[in-house]
């Protein structure tokens, strides 16, 4: 009898930790897909286009710019805090957050900047020492 209660509660512990954990699940997922569920977090891969439109508004205190998801949807994002350092030289960026009205609304951004190791089309060449 103990046994089986020990396990029902083990077996609500699990059910309950596994629930918990599905809504903190990370979803890459493109701009469409967040369109259609506008009340969850989503991660977008995505690059910065028409970089000439982009602007940042101080009264708001938000940077708005266009970005190319991986399916080649083009979407405004609203990002509120200025421009990042070093966004313009980002080759990529995810972008975390939300779809809201015509526009997706990122919390947070990440770049993938340039790697300064990128092999720049040199090769190296190893010796063995040989006694």
């Amino acid at each position: 009898m103990r046994l089986l209660i020990g396990a029902l509660i083990g077996g609500a512990a699990l059910a309950f930790m596994l629930m918990s954990l599905s809504d903190e699940m990370t979803i890459y997922t493109d701009f469409q897909t967040a369109q259609k569920n506008p009340s969850k977090t989503y991660h977008v891969v995505a690059e910065w286009i028409d970089r000439s439109e982009s602007y940042y508004d101080p009264q708001r205190d938000l940077f708005s710019f266009k970005a190319k998801d991986t399916l080649g949807t083009v979407r405004w994002v609203h990002y509120p805090d200025p421009k990042p350092i070093n966004f313009d030289a980002a080759q990529k960026v995810v972008l975390i957050g939300y779809y809201k009205d015509t526009a997706f609304y990122a919390e947070k951004i990440l770049m993938k900047c340039p790697s300064k190791y990128k092999d720049q089309g040199s090769t190296l060449s190893y010796r063995e020492n040989s006694p």
